[in-house]
């Protein structure tokens, strides 16, 4: 199985989760907190746009893209849980401390790479 195929499955399967634990609580078989749901579901989201921006062998400005987009999903999981379990006052801190990790992130993933060589330079 190839990791864009696992990506792919991976992502469909937070949908099914998401989309069972809604059925459930409407059927009432259990009670669920809505924003625990979706900042459940956004931090998964989030790992897995992350992980693919680390690992995969794109170019850099689509691994870029890849852990910036899963820093934001980071971000909207953490906003909602704001009422529920983080203080309002914690939101901004936390907030920048994902931001900076997610350009870390970048240059880690990009970092190392040289400018493409022409055909009578190479080493």
């Amino acid at each position: 199985m190839s990791k864009n195929m696992l990506f792919k499955v991976l992502v469909a399967l937070c949908f099914i989760a998401v989309a069972v634990l809604w059925a459930l609580s409407v059927a009432e078989v259990i009670t669920v907190n809505l924003s625990w749901v979706i900042a459940i579901f956004a931090f998964a989201l989030g790992a897995l746009f992350i992980l693919k921006g680390l690992f995969s062998k794109n170019v850099g400005t689509l691994k870029k893209l890849n852990i910036l987009f899963g820093a934001l999903l980071v971000v909207a999981g953490i906003l909602a849980l704001v009422g529920t379990v983080i203080d309002d006052k914690l939101i901004l801190p936390i907030i920048a401390i994902v931001v900076t990790v997610a350009i870390l992130l970048c240059i880690l993933a990009t970092g190392g790479k040289k400018w493409d060589q022409g055909d009578n330079e190479n080493v």
